[in-house]
């Protein structure tokens, strides 16, 4: 990420649906292996880590089934948000029904759970957690938190939109409150632990851009981040990611205005490429993800095609390529374990081995469930 020769790049991914592993087990995947860590394991996966920090709603509102039925389940989750989900399909985003914050009566309901110093944001067994942390031998992430994604889940797409006219002071404060969680939090673990990168989360764009307009991040959002990787910057943390899906290029400029110089997971059909990215914004941009994962439904050919367009920019260093969201249920397994030979061998990644023998796999045909790559 500093742009300086290395011995290997990292063989790093980024999961699965839920779904994604009982449907390979049906084409031959090991049914013990029913997890993403044993997956890792046997596909040579590496992977990074992170440390026990709660910056979030402390404690959770509570669980609540308001009604289920043999189709659907209706719930209340931890955020205070009515929602619904069906039964016995491909997991999928909920249909939301009703968001926990509307208006400062909400507001007040969830600030007091975000008391900065609540000894419980921190493990109890927290010598031994720093002790891990220091002796790892992969990357160590600390969590920088979220001051856009973590209010969209609580008001909504619609109110978080309606909120930054209708009552902005409200929302302003809502960011104010999460970026001191994260500031006080994270110092004492910065202080005791030597982290290797920033890792937040906002999740905040679509195909078209983000929810709210670059003016308002430069005003309202920028600041904050900038507070947050500054104290990362002062105990040597220098790379700070985000991970947000859709098209962020509108607000890349406002990411690196506060710091964040490390974009993750790079989603290219929605209008984020990691080459148009890297051609436009130069070596300022750090990118991880960025495979096209439409490209799985196109055999060895498709496969390959993306993995070379890729790698000029791999090459120029700054870039640990992955699939650019977790793998799809319908993506066939022999598709998915050619991928992970020919990036193996495409950009000489990586230091574990598959639990079976590369050598022997054949080149996957284009699936059948989705359309080609345009």
């Amino acid at each position: 990420m500093h742009y300086q020769t290395v011995d290997r790049i990292p063989f790093f991914e980024f999961g699965y649906w839920n779904e994604t592993l009982p449907n390979w087990h049906r084409q031959g995947l090991p049914p013990e292996v029913d997890d993403e860590a044993k997956a890792y394991e046997y596909f040579g996966i590496e992977n990074w880590g992170g440390f026990p920090l709660n910056i979030g709603l402390l404690p959770g509102f509570e669980y609540e089934v308001v009604e289920e039925t043999e189709t659907h389940i209706t719930y209340r989750n931890g955020d205070r948000t009515l929602m619904q989900e069906a039964k016995g399909v491909i997991h999928t985003i909920p249909h939301y029904l009703q968001f926990g914050l509307a208006n400062r009566e909400d507001w007040e309901l969830f600030k007091e759970r975000l008391d900065p110093g609540d000894s419980r944001r921190y493990p109890q067994d927290w010598d031994a957690h720093v002790k891990a942390a220091n002796e790892a031998d992969y990357p160590v992430a600390i969590n920088t938190g979220s001051m856009i994604g973590i209010p969209r889940n609580w008001i909504g797409f619609e109110g978080i939109g309606l909120m930054s006219y209708d009552d902005i002071d409200l929302l302003d404060e809502i960011i104010e409150t999460l970026c001191l969680v994260a500031c006080t939090v994270i110092e004492r673990a910065l202080r005791e632990v030597r982290f290797d990168f920033g890792a937040g989360w906002e999740d905040i764009c679509f195909n078209s851009g983000p929810i709210l307009s670059p003016a308002f991040f430069d005003k309202h959002v920028v600041p904050r981040y900038r507070r947050i990787t500054e104290l990362c910057n002062l105990y040597g943390v220098d790379i700070v990611d985000t991970d947000c899906d859709g098209n962020i290029v509108p607000i890349i400029p406002q990411f690196l205005a506060g710091g964040i110089n490390c974009m993750f997971p790079i989603e290219v059909r929605g209008g984020s490429d990691p080459v148009a990215i890297r051609e436009q914004f130069g070596r300022r941009v750090r990118l991880m993800g960025g495979f096209d994962k439409m490209a799985y439904y196109l055999g060895a050919e498709g496969i390959e095609s993306e993995l070379q367009r890729i790698k000029p920019t791999v090459d120029e260093g700054g870039f640990i390529p992955f699939c650019d969201h977790r793998v799809p249920a319908d993506v066939p397994l022999d598709a998915y374990m050619w991928y992970l030979k020919r990036k193996r061998e495409i950009f000489d990644a990586g230091a574990r081995q598959p639990q079976y023998d590369e050598s022997r796999l054949a080149p996957p045909a284009p699936g059948k469930w989705m359309g080609p790559a345009a």
